[in-house]
């Protein structure tokens, strides 16, 4: 009898040694943990977990606006992007792919260059679009009641206004003007002028 209650006693504490050991090993042994940004150790066994949320109506979102030749950034808190709801960190990625593939043409404009998931843990993401000025060369020729515009190569902003009339000009040049009449170099807008003016 004393032989059974012992062996009984070494199973049971064996099985609980090895509950311990298990549990040990997955929140405390040295290969789960990692320094963070502040020179901390973290638990990222721990860390992993937390970061595969669902995105849900309570999840926050903060969006960083990042102008890098000016070195500043505007920040704003959104209470929730309703595409996103349901999505884990791929899904939440997938959308930044698919929202740059489609980008608008009024974002286009405004120069957006990257839009990129910067954090995603503790229920709250953080996305950050890059706007870049659009560079534009060249200039256009366009025409303004019936006289020559010179746009720079935004095609918005006037460069020069000419006396230069549209009807001058060879009928097929015309069309091209009426079109916007692309011009590359400050050379070729000199000589271009000095061909039509009178």
């Amino acid at each position: 009898m004393k032989r059974n209650i012992l062996f009984a006693l070494f199973a049971v504490m064996t099985g609980a040694l090895s509950l311990c050991g298990v549990y040990f090993n997955k929140y405390f042994y040295p290969k789960n943990y990692a320094k963070d940004s502040t020179g901390e150790y973290v638990n990222i066994t721990v860390s992993e977990q937390k970061s595969t949320f669902p995105v849900n109506k309570s999840t926050v979102f903060n969006v960083e606006y990042y102008y890098p030749e000016e070195d500043r950034s505007l920040k704003e808190q959104l209470n929730y992007i309703p595409a996103l709801l349901g999505c884990d960190k791929a899904g939440v990625e997938k959308y930044l792919a698919d929202y740059m593939d489609n980008l608008s043409k009024k974002e286009q404009e405004a120069g957006l260059v990257s839009y990129e998931l910067i954090a995603y843990k503790d229920n709250e993401i953080t996305l950050r679009k890059t706007f870049r000025t659009p560079k534009t060369e060249g200039y256009y020729a366009k025409s303004f009641n019936g006289l020559i515009v010179i746009l720079n190569g935004d095609g918005k902003t006037v460069y020069e206004y000419t006396q230069i009339s549209l009807a001058s000009l060879p009928e097929d040049m015309r069309e091209d003007i009426l079109k916007g009449y692309y011009i590359e170099t400050e050379e070729e807008l000199y000589s271009f002028l000095e061909n039509f003016t009178s």
